[in-house]
């Protein structure tokens, strides 16, 4: 069986504290966006806000390094949980993140020296429409 997600967004908030078993845990909210046209023609976006957890030391790394805005990469699984709201039974998706990615915040007119793209195929220049997000 594969539960693997994979996500490229933006940092919406950051909360980081320990657990009651006195490990560390990272909360993130991710936003996605998905741009296309509908059925009239019109450009049209979606925007989708993930939680996404990191759990020890993944956590400690995220909590001193990502801030609010910066463009990550992460790869993680899907996590449910039923829980037990004003009577009514829900279940909460979240993401468990297993490895993250810090990217350079690519903004329009930004450019990115080769040795700071870690090996990836980035793009020297781009506009804001180039950008998925």
């Amino acid at each position: 069986m594969i539960n693997k997600v994979t996500l490229l967004g933006r940092i919406g908030k950051k909360v980081y504290k320990p657990t009651r078993n006195g490990s560390n845990i990272c909360t993130l909210s991710l936003v996605t966006n998905r741009k296309y046209i509908d059925s009239k023609g019109q450009p049209t976006e979606i925007t989708t806000w993930h939680i996404v957890n990191f759990f020890n030391k993944i956590a400690e790394i995220v909590e001193k390094y990502a801030n609010v805005g910066d463009l990550i990469y992460i790869e993680g699984e899907i996590s449910n949980k039923k829980i037990e709201e004003d009577g009514k039974n829900r279940i909460i998706h979240s993401i468990i993140g297993n490895e993250v990615k810090f990217l350079p915040n690519m903004k329009k007119d930004s450019v990115i020296k080769p040795e700071e793209s870690h090996g990836q195929e980035i793009p020297l220049h781009m506009d804001d429409q180039e950008i998925p997000f």
